[in-house]
C-alpha cells in the first residue's frame, strides 16, 4: 500500500511511515510516497521486506487458542463428573476435546524439536 515512508535502515528496510493525512509535513521531514507493509511485528518496511512471523510463535498462538476452547469448555466435564449430564449428551464435544488436545501436543512436540 501505497504510504508517505522514510526507510530508517538501509539493510532491514524498516521504515517510518506518515498515518496521517499532513502531506506537507510528511514531505518536510523527508518522507515520500513508497509501497510499504506492516510485519506482525507491527513495525513498517518497504513492501516485500517485511519479516514473516517464526512458526515458534504460530505454534504458541494456536496452543493458547486451543487451552483456551479446552477451558471454555471445562463445563461439560464438570457437569459430566458431577453426574448433571451424561457423556453420551456432550459426545461431539468430547471427541472436539480430544482433538483439542491431540493438536496441543503435537504443537508442544515440534516446539520442543526446534
Amino acid at each position: 500500500m501505497k504510504k508517505y515512508a522514510k526507510v530508517e535502515n538501509e539493510e532491514t528496510k524498516v521504515c517510518s511511515v506518515g498515518l496521517g493525512t499532513n502531506i506537507p509535513f510528511y514531505k518536510s521531514i523527508g518522507m515520500t510516497e513508497q509501497d510499504v507493509e506492516q510485519a506482525y511485528n507491527g513495525l513498517w518496511y518497504l513492501s516485500g521486506y517485511a519479516p514473516e512471523k517464526p512458526q515458534k510463535n504460530i505454534y504458541m498462538e494456536e496452543i493458547s487458542e486451543l487451552k483456551s476452547k479446552l477451558a471454555a469448555s471445562d463445563y461439560a466435564v464438570i457437569k459430566i463428573a458431577e453426574g448433571a449430564a451424561t457423556p453420551e449428551e456432550y459426545a461431539d464435544l468430547i471427541s472436539q476435546r480430544q482433538q483439542w488436545r491431540a493438536r496441543i501436543n503435537e504443537l508442544e512436540a515440534s516446539l520442543s524439536n526446534e
